[in-house]
């Protein structure tokens, strides 16, 4: 009887081990975040500031095939693969949105930006909808960013410009890359919208 405790005990003790040496060995799991880019606006004190402009980022729609942690690139013309072991640190739905309204903060610019829902009795003077129809890389390629989107007034609610951005750029051999190229993406995406916005005649609100 003694012996056969004895044994089952080092089984026990074996599978224990073994399970912690396959712990030890699996990936670790690495975690992304996306950055806002500061444009050149923001630095250029001949600019004027729109300090008193208030946008809202009413809605930024991506595709079902992002809304997951794991980051997704292109693998062939129909096949897409999900990075199990390097994932968004923050929903995409939450970040992308943010990082926009961050964005063109800097480069309207103005104090005044956010995303919705936005503070309690705010009044956006703009309303700027999104819709990303193509977020993805591919390792070693390019990043491809597309998204047609619209500004809407205030009062109204009418539709004052609207527009199309198709972005690329170099996705880089790793994540880490093609995650910064992503919020370059971001960023030149901002670029297109902080233009139109700022070439709407106050006189429309």
């Amino acid at each position: 009887m003694r012996t056969f405790v004895k044994r089952l005990a080092v089984l026990a003790l074996g599978g224990w081990v073994a399970a912690a040496a396959g712990c030890a060995g699996s990936p670790h799991t690495r975690f992304y975040v996306l950055t806002p880019v500061v444009g050149i606006e923001t630095s250029n004190p001949a600019v004027p500031s729109n300090a008193g402009l208030a946008v809202g980022i009413r809605r930024v729609a991506l595709p079902d095939y992002l809304d997951r942690p794991q980051i997704v690139t292109r693998a062939g013309p129909n096949t897409l693969d999900l990075a199990e072991f390097d994932r968004w640190a923050a929903p995409l739905a939450e970040t992308f949105p943010r990082i926009l309204a961050e964005n063109l903060a800097g480069l309207i610019p103005t104090d005044r930006v956010a995303a919705f829902p936005w503070p309690k009795g705010a009044q956006p003077d703009y309303e700027v909808t999104v819709e990303v129809t193509q977020l993805e890389g591919r390792l070693g390629g390019e990043c491809v960013l597309i998204a047609r989107w619209s500004v809407f007034g205030r009062e109204s609610k009418a539709l004052l410009t609207t527009g199309k951005s198709s972005l690329t750029e170099s996705a880089g051999g790793d994540y880490e890359t093609l995650v910064a190229a992503t919020s370059r993406l971001i960023g030149a995406l901002s670029r297109d919208i902080a233009t139109a916005v700022k070439t709407i005649p106050r006189e429309e609100e």
